[in-house]
């Protein structure tokens, strides 16, 4: 038990500065999202047009993604594959969430007999997005607690980090700190944290709106 709570604040001491970072990041899009009103930009859209444009493009990612996933055998180089996958493993979700929240949204637009308004509309994707992201930090989280043996040692990564170790460095954090299951599990804590509440912020942020309309 000591030795997990001394790797766990080894790593958050080192990341401290990127964890703020991501408490800033995350907490400017909450408040904008509670509180950002442009009453031009909320314009009305038909709900067809808008269950097509969502309906489409997630189709098509969606099949990508279990595509890549797979890391199908092409003639690329390995590199490419292993990027290819880490896309359709980690942000797959995030991104084709959105749009399936944009076809339920229009969906029911539709069977109400009225237009979308793009306002609540975006506060839908944003907030699925919010929980798309955070289902795959969570990932990141029970993945790096078993390869650890729950954040009992160390263990260093491979190329697999390398989009973390990007934005570590952006923090002046060695790539030591970085490339090691035992610091991306707490980071990746905090962003699960920061979705959660920006997801939190988008639904809070409708269904106010749905009670000022209903008034």
């Amino acid at each position: 038990m000591a030795v997990r709570l001394s790797i766990l604040l080894e790593a958050y001491t080192k990341s401290w500065a990127m964890c703020l970072g991501f408490v800033v990041f995350f907490g400017v899009i909450a408040l904008l999202a509670l509180f950002f009103n442009i009453k031009k930009l909320n314009f009305a859209l038909p709900a067809r047009a808008v269950f097509w444009a969502c309906a489409i493009p997630g189709f098509a990612l969606l099949t990508v993604c279990l595509t890549l996933i797979d890391e199908p055998r092409w003639n690329l180089p390995h590199e490419m594959l292993s990027w290819m996958f880490m896309f359709s493993a980690f942000l797959g979700i995030p991104v084709v969430m959105p749009l399936f929240a944009g076809i339920v949204w229009a969906s029911a637009c539709r069977l109400a007999k009225a237009p979308v308004q793009v306002g609540p509309l975006a506060l839908v994707m944003l907030g699925a997005f919010g929980l798309g992201c955070a289902a795959s930090n969570i990932h990141d989280v029970v993945w790096c607690a078993a390869i650890t043996d729950n954040y009992a040692q160390h263990k260093a990564a491979g190329y697999d980090l390398d989009f973390f170790v990007a934005l570590g460095n952006k923090f002046s954090i060695p790539r030591e700190v970085t490339a090691d299951y035992a610091t991306l599990g707490p980071c990746a804590f905090v962003m699960v944290l920061g979705e959660l509440i920006v997801a939190a912020a988008c639904f809070g942020r409708l269904a106010k709106l749905s009670e000022d309309v209903a008034r």
